[in-house]
């Protein structure tokens, strides 16, 4: 993985149900969790499965690629913590049936194309944890 910028973004909200995600990601994974009875992987981050209802959920670590399904750009209201607007994007990773949304960084809209392949990289909030975030797989990781 890249190496990590820090920003001027806020922290993520955390819970009892999202904490496993943060402190993955401040170790540089990109983990979705996983149901241990029936396998399913879903995202976000919740206390029971959404298709057999268990409460047994592992982190599991995904390859961190994927592909763009779809993209904006929030121009209006002005998004607080960034210096230009960001990209926001609906991830396909790459194994299967899990999308999550995360922003793409240092490419424009223009230059994102919907099915373009991306990477995870990883960037510091202002108080310093860590977010997932995606850039264009042409552009290399840390590029």
């Amino acid at each position: 993985m890249g190496e990590q910028r820090q920003s001027k973004r806020l922290d993520p909200m955390s819970t009892r149900n999202t904490d496993w995600f943060w402190e993955e990601a401040a170790e540089g994974r990109l983990s979705i969790q996983k149901c241990t009875q029936c396998g399913h992987l879903h995202h976000p981050p919740r206390p029971v499965c959404p298709d057999c209802h268990c409460l047994e959920l592992a982190p599991t670590q995904m390859s961190g690629r994927g592909t763009v399904y779809s993209r904006i750009q929030v121009h209006y209201p002005a998004p607080i913590g960034f210096d230009e607007p960001p990209v926001i994007a609906l991830i396909d990773l790459e194994e299967g049936g899990v999308r999550l949304i995360s922003n793409i960084v240092d490419a424009t809209l223009d230059e994102i194309a919907t099915d373009a392949p991306v990477v995870v990289d990883f960037e510091k909030t202002a108080k310093g944890k860590t977010l997932p975030v995606f850039r264009l797989a042409s552009k290399g990781v840390g590029a």
